[in-house]
Parts: structure tokens; sequence; C-alpha cells
């Protein structure tokens, strides 16, 4: 499961990703990749993920129990 961030130009902010065997990573602008992967670049079509849309607050409450193994406690 992906969980992106994105602002109104279709630019991803945050991402989140999450594995069937519950590993998580993550990235934003001031961890943006690492050896696993990063942050996606591509500008993506707002009109198409439309349906996939969560609140501000769904997005938040769904990774608040998340600890990504790419990052350190509090970062």
């Amino acid at each position: 499961m992906y969980y992106l961030a994105i602002d109104g130009t279709g630019t991803a902010r945050q991402q989140v990703e999450v594995y069937a065997n519950g590993v998580a990573l993550a990235y934003d602008e001031q961890h943006d990749d690492d050896e696993f992967g990063g942050l996606t670049y591509a500008d993506l079509d707002l009109e198409e993920f439309s349906p996939f849309e969560i609140s501000r607050h769904e997005f938040f409450d769904a990774l608040a129990e998340l600890k990504p193994m790419n990052r350190r406690s509090g970062e």
C-alpha cells in the first residue's frame, strides 16, 4: 500500500510504503531517498488518482502507528 501526500500541482510531498510483511518505508522532502528507494518525482495526475483520495486526517491516522524501518525514531 502506498500513501502519498500530494500538493495541488500533483507533486508528492510525503510517501509511505507499507508492504504485506509489515515493513514500512517513509520518504519526504527532508529524507527523499536511501538504499531502499525514494520519494517519487513524477507529477501525478490529480484527476486520475481522485478515486483513491483520502482526507488529511485519514492519511495521518493510517500512518500514526507505523514505524518505518528506514527512519530513526523521531526523524
